[in-house]
């Protein structure tokens, strides 16, 4: 699967309806921890990796992952944290437009 298509759709479980956890946990394990990070562009690849790294931080107990784990420890504000932290990933300044045309559509249009 394309790595663009894994982080849209981390994004997508990252805005759904259960708790904030719940989301990260599902973006992480649905999509995030299939991406290559040597697929990502050079200045993404270092955040990507430690995003990984501290999503996967915590030893499991029985019947779980590492990240049902570590998110299971983290506050509501770290866990805030990291989510955004993946938001920046994948909408921030690093990110180039593709050579295949692809542009900014705003979606409202500015009053003047």
């Amino acid at each position: 699967m394309p790595v663009s298509h894994c982080l849209q759709q981390a994004l997508v479980e990252l805005v759904g309806n259960p708790s904030l956890k719940q989301r990260l946990i599902a973006a992480y394990s649905k999509h995030l921890k299939h991406v290559d990070g040597e697929d990502l562009p050079d200045a993404l690849r270092e955040d990507f990796a430690a995003i990984c790294a501290e999503l996967e931080s915590i030893r499991p107990l029985p019947g779980e992952t590492a990240v049902q784990a570590t998110v299971r420890k983290m506050s509501a504000e770290q866990a805030d944290q990291v989510a955004a932290r993946i938001v920046a990933l994948v909408t921030g300044p690093a990110r180039e437009p593709r050579d295949r045309g692809d542009t900014v559509i705003p979606l409202f249009a500015v009053e003047a």
